[in-house]
């Protein structure tokens, strides 16, 4: 599968970060989190086609949010109703910081994970396959 980054612009970027690293003046501990940091972008970029990199303090639009999510416009509009997405501004043109979308993802992927979790509890060797388990 091909990523955002084409494998031959990854490897020359994951050199390029080596090099610039390698002739740094900061002390290893300094350059060695950032060079990390700065590697694994790449691999996400490179093995991730729908990769997207923001600042933290991007501002985007409800249609954009919802492309980001995975959802409809009205989710997010819902969402932001009902207060569990942060907007600035109101009516028509509200916009959500890229990082409210991270903190939301991850608030959701939580929460996702931790009904799967209950739900396989539930679920045991003495469990008849036609039992119907309540999921709420």
């Amino acid at each position: 599968m091909t990523g955002a980054l084409a494998h031959d612009q990854a490897q020359r970027l994951r050199a390029a970060v080596e090099g610039m690293f390698r002739d740094s003046d900061d002390s290893p501990d300094d350059s060695g989190s950032a060079r990390d940091a700065f590697l694994r972008l790449v691999d996400v970029l490179e093995s991730n086609p729908e990769a997207v990199v923001l600042p933290s303090d991007t501002l985007v639009s409800t249609q954009q949010a919802a492309d980001l999510l995975g959802v409809s416009r009205m989710t997010v509009v819902r969402l932001i109703d009902r207060g569990e997405l942060a907007a600035d501004g109101g009516g028509v043109h509200r916009r959500i910081t890229a990082s409210e979308l991270a903190r939301y993802r991850a608030v959701s992927t939580h929460r996702r994970r931790a009904a799967l979790h209950d739900l396989a509890q539930e679920i045991g060797e003495g469990t008849p396959p036609d039992q119907v388990i309540s999921t709420r």
